[in-house]
């Protein structure tokens, strides 16, 4: 289901933004969401899944999520992104490059989520 909530894996908590197969403003909406949530916790306190499943990718969503990335960029610690083919994923890389976020590239959520949990030991 598209949007952000809140999992709680092995006693810890992780942001989940749903992005899966979104395209225009439903993307833009669910990411608008992901910072008002986000900004709400501690800095360097979020520890972020995001599902790029099937996302398509144009100039204005390329620029949305590097404004959500620098917007949300105080309050997060770590952030695993999942759901990219190889094109996303140069273009995640560079975003990444740009925003200087400690963000990782996955291809499974199960993966992500174990990763995320390890960061937060």
């Amino acid at each position: 289901m598209a949007g952000v909530s809140t999992i709680n894996e092995k006693d810890k908590i992780i942001i989940f933004t749903d992005l899966a197969n979104l395209t225009g403003e439903d993307a833009l909406s669910v990411m608008s969401e992901a910072v008002d949530v986000i900004s709400q916790y501690q800095p360097k306190s979020v520890f972020s899944l995001v599902d790029m499943t099937g996302m398509r990718f144009n100039k204005i969503v390329i620029e949305k999520v590097t404004e959500v990335a620098r917007m949300n960029e105080p309050y997060v610690k770590v952030t695993a992104i999942v759901g990219l083919n190889s094109v996303a994923k140069l273009i995640a890389k560079s975003v990444i490059k740009l925003t200087g976020r400690n963000t990782v590239l996955f291809d499974q959520i199960e993966e992500a989520k174990n990763w995320l949990i390890d960061e937060s030991n």
